[in-house]
């Protein structure tokens, strides 16, 4: 296995989590703030970028495939509740007039990036249903329905448990009877 097969997982996962550090970046003069969000946005194109080129050459099994995406999701959970207790407080906000035009563009904009976030994270499922449909490991219709469930948000959660486990379930059974 390829070294970079396991650190782009662990990239993808830590870094919605480092947007953080823009609160905690001193700045007077607002150049700092859009420094790190011109540096923050070129390098999440980037890291998305390659962890979807890795989820496709990836070499190693389905089951591996399975867990990272799978353990991807679940690390990112805070992260999506953050943006959605975010998105509640803007709606909360808008009672002010200043709020009123600038509260939906925030929504959006928080809407935009985690579905992004979801989309490049599900790559590792979808990679693995692909790859399980091809072998015959995985019905079509259980393959359609992971697919599906891969581009909405909390089944895509819901979706890459259910492949990781079972895929868990079929190597079980091929180990122990043979």
């Amino acid at each position: 296995m390829r070294k970079y097969e396991k650190i782009c997982p662990v990239i993808l996962t830590i870094w919605p989590y480092l947007f953080f550090l823009f609160l905690i970046v001193p700045d007077e003069t607002g150049r700092n703030h859009m420094l790190f969000l011109t540096i923050y946005t070129i390098l999440t194109v980037i890291i998305y970028g390659f962890n979807i080129w890795n989820a496709f050459v990836f070499r190693d099994t389905e089951e591996k495939l399975a867990l990272y995406g799978m353990l991807v999701k679940l690390f990112h959970i805070p992260f999506y509740l953050a943006g959605f207790a975010a998105g509640i407080l803007c709606l909360l906000v808008m009672v002010v007039p200043a709020f009123l035009f600038l509260s939906p563009a925030m929504i959006a904009i928080l809407a935009a990036v985690e579905f992004f976030l979801m989309i490049v994270s599900s790559m590792y499922g979808i990679s693995a249903v692909l790859r399980m449909t091809k072998k015959k490991e995985l019905s079509k219709i259980s393959a359609v329905v992971c697919l599906i469930a891969h581009f909405v948000f909390v089944a895509d959660v819901i979706s890459s448990v259910y492949l990781y486990r079972t895929i868990k379930k079929k190597r079980c059974r091929y180990y122990s009877s043979g």
